[in-house]
């Protein structure tokens, strides 16, 4: 039984996730792409987990930087992730224009997050076409007083108390 690429990804669009914002700097930029792959792994020690697809052109610079930060949407922010999902806007222009704070790891974060978890890069796996990007937490901090903004099947949909 063959399984065809588009019905694996239609049963995936069926778990409905959190939408994140991973920011990145390297030798001489910074960047940030959407992640909607993001998990927690550890709490002794305290390490996270999200999957980077190896043919975007933030792959190796945020590797090679050893260091980001996961900012966690919050409800209103669909067009940020959008804008940080485009191929077509320069993630480091786009965070200069935001005017983001940096966070104790020296990376930039985003502003109104529900949460924002900065961290060392603790581990990379091979995952298929992906790299497994494993960060050791080193500072977290949230808005308990916002809703997350939330993925499922290819849209963004509305918390429900």
């Amino acid at each position: 039984m063959s399984l065809s690429h588009d019905e694996f990804k239609n049963a995936l669009s069926h778990f409905a996730s959190g939408v994140t914002v991973v920011t990145f700097t390297d030798m001489t930029r910074t960047g940030g792409l959407t992640v909607s792959s993001f998990s927690s792994l550890s709490l002794d020690p305290p390490l996270i987990l999200f999957n980077l697809q190896k043919n975007i052109s933030s792959h190796d610079p945020l590797l090679s930087s050893g260091k980001f930060t996961v900012n966690i949407l919050a409800s209103e922010q669909a067009e940020l992730s959008n804008q940080f999902a485009s191929g077509k806007i320069d993630k480091h222009e786009l965070i200069q224009k935001l005017a983001c704070d940096l966070g104790h790891n020296g990376v930039p974060y985003l502003s109104g997050t529900l949460a924002r978890i900065e961290c060392d890069l603790e581990k990379e796996i091979d995952g298929g076409d992906h790299t497994i990007v494993v960060g050791r937490v080193l500072f977290a901090a949230s808005d308990d007083s916002k809703h997350p903004l939330l993925y499922y099947r290819r849209k963004y949909r509305e918390f429900a108390d």
